[in-house]
């Protein structure tokens, strides 16, 4: 059965090659992205390689919460039933700022506007014959530490991979705290590290960075891999609140496994969103 599935940050990187790979298997694909000219250029790639692929495009910035909403609202009257929703949109700043709405980036777009999305998503995955969540985290996670305070003060970060890690980390513990609270429904939440890759993500880093370090880094296609396994292979529609590495699960780091700070971040990531 073709599935509906929705990708963020599916322009570019390894969302592009989800999105490639998943429309091409015939599903039906929607890339959520910021920039329309970017997704148009993707759907025309996706089109010359498979010429029959249901592969469409509709704006969305994880960094405006209301945006979010509107996105939300827009997707659901078109798309009621979704089968899998692909947390992908990834950015790394170099030089930690906040957004307009106040937040650090990184947590704002990759936590906080996920979990927003996810929030008003949630009946249509559990609409569906078995609903699938996809969330991608990374190896970065181990050099991040929770800290309510920084989510709105980027100082409180030396560096700005202090500020990645501790994205990445929110993102190992969403995933485990959605999935005990999905737990009677047919819908499963699982998280990956897509191996060190090749992407945009990286693009303010320095050149000689580039230069020494990129070329030895997997391409975007071999990043993806993990993620379109969990979303598409039938042995694991009842595996949940796991995290994965090259198709392995893998524990991460000892604060990724904590409940007890899963179940903190969720309710600050609730109280917070209905402060919005």
């Amino acid at each position: 059965m073709n599935k509906n599935i929705l990708i963020t940050g599916g322009s570019t990187g390894i969302g592009y090659e989800m999105a490639l790979a998943l429309a091409g298997q015939g599903n039906h694909v929607v890339i959520a992205a910021r920039g329309a000219e970017k997704s148009e250029r993707a759907i025309e790639r996706i089109r010359a390689t498979h010429p029959q692929a249901h592969v469409e495009s509709m704006p969305l910035d994880l960094g405006d919460f209301d945006a979010v909403d509107r996105f939300a609202d827009a997707f659901l009257r078109k798309m009621p039933v979704l089968d899998v929703l692909m947390l992908n949109a990834g950015l790394y700043t170099l030089k930690l700022h906040t957004l307009p709405n106040g937040y650090e980036a990184m947590i704002g777009i990759m936590h906080f506007g996920h979990f927003r999305l996810t929030q008003h998503l949630l009946p249509a995955l559990k609409a569906a014959q078995q609903g699938r969540i996809v969330v991608t985290s990374s190896v970065g996670h181990k050099w991040g530490r929770i800290d309510e305070a920084s989510f709105t003060d980027p100082k409180r970060h030396r560096i700005g991979m202090q500020a990645y890690g501790q994205a990445k980390l929110a993102n190992i513990l969403f995933t485990r705290e959605l999935a005990k609270r999905l737990e009677g429904t047919r819908v499963t939440v699982n998280a990956f590290h897509p191996g060190a890759v090749a992407t945009e993500i990286w693009r303010e880093t320095p050149g000689l960075f580039k230069k020494l370090v990129l070329g030895f880094m997997l391409t975007p296609a071999q990043g993806a891999d993990t993620a379109i396994w969990l979303a598409t292979d039938p042995s694991l529609a009842n595996v949940s609140g796991k995290y994965f590495v090259k198709r392995e699960e893998n524990a991460g780091t000892r604060a990724s496994r904590d409940p007890a700070l899963a179940a903190k971040l969720w309710e600050m990531s609730e109280r917070r969103m209905a402060q919005v």
